[in-house]
């Protein structure tokens, strides 16, 4: 019997060099953007700049003739996102307003996500930069000039997570580098009618309700002051169809998460040092994303303070007070999104005990 090698079986060093490669593009597109950030002091405007930077997060695997879209598309989702929030924002976040907002990014980005076969699927990113840029306070005191900022970081990132995405064009074409470059498998079938699916209408269906009822409850409990984020569990937990009838992601998202509250307690408690929090979250982004694709509740443990740590960037020292509302609105999340699985179950098994329509 052939013997394992040392770290055989353990996500973070059992990944492909293209997930390497994935993996180093995301850290590469969320840290340069902030150290010019915080080198002009401008830290405030990093919220904006960690969330375009999620645009280099699409198109792993993709051949370049067919990445570039990909990426494109999920850039200009994500740049509308944040700009959607911080308008919500400079109108005073007025609840119809930041409801509406929040339903339409999801009625938009979960069939785009589908019909452009992204990876990852859903309206995760987008609606997580939606709803924190609609509820943080614009910088510059929320003038115009604060706002055109913001928007200004948002669409540089996003240009910018769009070359680092599409540098490996490059990389390939240095004889040096081919020899340690892969092949990239993964062609995307497109259409839109993917997006339209029955089956991918009533996950974004589901998001919407779940995600709404969560906030709902989140606000009538006053348990916690981030409500968000129970509306963001929500909506990671119900990112394809086949995840509204799974229980899997729903254990992995909870347990997941609160692993990651304990591991941002571990990594931010004391009111650290903005540039300590800009290194730490970038090295959360590289594990990630050579993670996730082995063990989603695994890459938890690191996605939850990249979360918190890119969503409160200059923001607040009480980051205990940040772990205890996180792992309290988690839990009220997968509690709508446990309730939401069981009655799709209810229904479907339903619809396929019901007899045929004669005649």
């Amino acid at each position: 019997m052939a013997r394992p090698r040392l770290l055989d079986g353990f996500p973070l060093f059992s990944a492909d060099r293209i997930t390497y490669e994935a993996a180093a593009r995301a850290a590469i597109s969320l840290l340069a953007p902030l150290l010019v950030l915080l080198a002009l002091d401008r830290i405030d405007l990093g919220i904006y700049a960690s969330f375009a930077a999620f645009t280099a997060l699409y198109g792993r695997a993709e051949p370049y003739r067919h990445r570039w879209l990909s990426v494109l598309a999920a850039a200009a989702g994500m740049v509308a996102a944040i700009v959607g929030g911080m308008l919500v924002q400079a109108a005073g976040a007025p609840l119809p307003l930041f409801l509406a907002g929040h339903l339409a990014v999801i009625a938009v980005t979960t069939p785009l996500s589908h019909a452009m076969q992204w990876i990852p699927a859903g309206s995760l990113f987008f609606s997580f930069s939606y709803l924190v840029c609609a509820i943080r306070p614009l910088p510059d005191g929320g003038s115009a000039r604060g706002l055109a900022d913001g928007i200004l970081v948002a669409l540089a990132v996003a240009a910018f997570s769009w070359a680092v995405a599409m540098s490996g064009w490059l990389l390939r074409r240095i004889p040096a580098l081919r020899g340690w470059m892969r092949e990239l498998p993964r062609v995307p079938v497109r259409g839109w009618r993917a997006g339209v699916a029955p089956e991918v209408r009533r996950t974004a269906l589901v998001a919407a309700i779940g995600s709404l009822a969560a906030g709902w409850i989140s606000e009538v409990l006053q348990i916690a002051g981030h409500q968000y984020w129970a509306m963001v569990t929500v909506v990671a937990i119900f990112s394809t169809p086949a995840m509204t009838v799974s229980f899997e992601r729903l254990i992995h998202r909870v347990a997941g998460t609160l692993a990651g509250v304990g591991m941002a307690a571990a990594m931010f408690g004391g009111a650290p040092p903005v540039l300590y929090v800009v290194l730490m979250i970038t090295l959360c982004s590289f594990i990630t994303e050579a993670t996730v694709g082995a063990h989603y509740g695994f890459a938890l443990t690191f996605i939850t303070p990249l979360a918190i740590g890119a969503a409160n960037l200059g923001l607040t020292s009480e980051w205990e007070l940040l772990f205890v509302d996180r792992a309290r609105e988690t839990l009220i999340g997968g509690a709508i999104a446990l309730g939401l699985i069981l009655a799709v179950r209810w229904w479907l098994s339903r619809g396929a005990a019901d007899p045929a329509p004669r005649g």
